[in-house]
């Protein structure tokens, strides 16, 4: 899923601006692309000096910084977009990105990004079928972690059967159905407060938060 980064990079480099930052957006965009992370960072701040509020400049600058995993900075840049821009549709992806991807994850802030996102995106798109990955997966994952209710299990089978059916052939399609087709044969009734699936591991970690 990484190469999505990409893909929203290159829909941003074709926008119509205000002001005259094409040239470090497209510095900064070629570093991206060659893995440059800090060297595009440096660009995309340079830029900002020149255009201190351009939305689509701190997203890449965003960007960069969610590719050095510095990110709580990356989430205070995409903030302060949002704060002024709350559909800014660039800055709510990758926020939802940052919030999947980081070493310690924060799922239920990714899928609130991703939601967000979710009805500012064309179905045609790359990110359309992505976005349907990036909700389900997170919440196949919360199921495992701490549970989720009947409501959240209903939205995520919405969102994995959408990545499925536009992804047919993804490496993972196989897994994904399986999984689709337990969670559909096991789940509880809406009785049920919040389903979670156990594991030997997640046993393990509810066991030692009890104890400490």
């Amino acid at each position: 899923m990484k190469n999505i980064f990409l893909l929203f990079l290159l829909l941003l480099s074709h926008s119509a601006f205000c002001q005259d930052i094409t040239v470090y957006l497209d510095e900064g965009n070629e570093l991206i692309s060659k893995n440059k992370f800090s060297n595009a960072e440096n660009t995309f701040r340079k830029g900002l000096k020149e255009a201190p509020e351009n939305p689509i400049l701190k997203s890449q600058l965003a960007l960069t910084l969610i590719n050095q995993n510095k990110n709580d900075e990356a989430e205070k840049v995409l903030g302060e977009i949002l704060v002024n821009q709350p559909e800014f549709i660039a800055a709510l992806w990758y926020g939802g990105i940052n919030n999947f991807t980081k070493s310690k994850p924060d799922l239920r802030k990714a899928i609130y990004y991703f939601e967000k996102a979710y009805h500012l995106l064309d179905p045609n798109s790359p990110q359309y079928f992505a976005v349907n990955y990036y909700i389900g997966r997170s919440y196949r994952k919360l199921l495992y972690l701490e549970g989720l209710t009947y409501q959240e299990v209903d939205r995520m089978l919405e969102t994995y059967k959408k990545y499925v059916e536009l992804q047919s052939n993804a490496e993972d399609s196989i897994d994904a159905k399986s999984f689709i087709k337990k969670v559909e044969e096991k789940r509880p009734g809406k009785n049920v407060g919040k389903w979670i699936i156990t594991t030997q591991q997640n046993i393990e970690e509810i066991i030692n938060k009890t104890t400490k």
